[in-house]
């Protein structure tokens, strides 16, 4: 894992994420080189022990799929024409390769992504007297969720890939945005009245994010 210097233009302070890609520092784009320098020796050592104590990527074999948490059995099938999924193990065509499996898994997990979503905002909506203008489903680098000042709710197409509770997290995150569009006291507060883990799966995600990658990996 790498340190990767992005710099944004509305960011008003540096901060580090740890990402699928390794370790981010965002910063101000008009923040000096020469601080930036600084902030990553002064956190050298930190930066060293966050690497060391993150988990390793989760290497599937090739006969392995992840949903849900789970890491189900993939058929590669001569007879097969299409990527299928029968609830207990994955199916594709013998003949395709990496490119073909990989746009297929993640056109599947996009379409049932939205269904799972879908299925379950009006829970939320019902707890939280709200609703969502649109809901869209993204692959986003760094972020999970978002919601927009128009009432559009976007949900990163990889938390198919971790457990379902912390999919509903995300879930119940961007949706209490629309009663709070900020991370204030009163929102963390009304989050925790509809999804009352909310340490929990956020400690998931620190922890396990960064290995909720769509990637077949030998």
């Amino acid at each position: 894992m790498t340190v990767t210097v992005i710099r944004h233009k509305r960011r008003k302070r540096a901060a580090f994420f740890v990402t699928a890609d390794g370790i981010e520092l965002r910063i101000p784009a008009r923040l000096p080189n020469r601080v930036v320098e600084t902030i990553l020796t002064d956190h050298a050592e930190w930066i060293a022990e966050r690497i060391a104590t993150l988990p390793k990527h989760d290497l599937l074999p090739d006969d392995r799929l992840r949903l849900y948490g789970e890491t189900l059995p993939l058929v590669r099938r001569d007879a097969e024409t299409k990527f299928r999924f029968d609830g207990e193990r994955f199916d594709c065509p013998l003949a395709w390769d990496e490119s073909s499996l990989r746009e297929a898994y993640e056109a599947w997990l996009r379409e049932r992504a939205l269904a799972h979503v879908t299925e379950r905002a009006p829970h939320y909506e019902r707890l939280l007297g709200v609703r969502a203008k649109r809901i869209r489903i993204g692959h986003q680098k760094t972020r999970w969720g978002s919601c927009s000042s128009t009432g559009t709710i976007s949900i990163n197409v990889r938390l198919m890939l971790a457990p379902k509770e912390v999919m509903d997290y995300v879930i119940a995150h961007e949706w209490t945005h629309l009663v709070h569009f900020d991370h204030s006291k009163a929102f963390w507060s009304t989050l925790a009245s509809v999804y009352p883990d909310v340490t929990g799966a956020m400690a998931w995600l620190r922890q396990h994010g960064h290995t909720l990658q769509i990637k077949k990996t030998n």
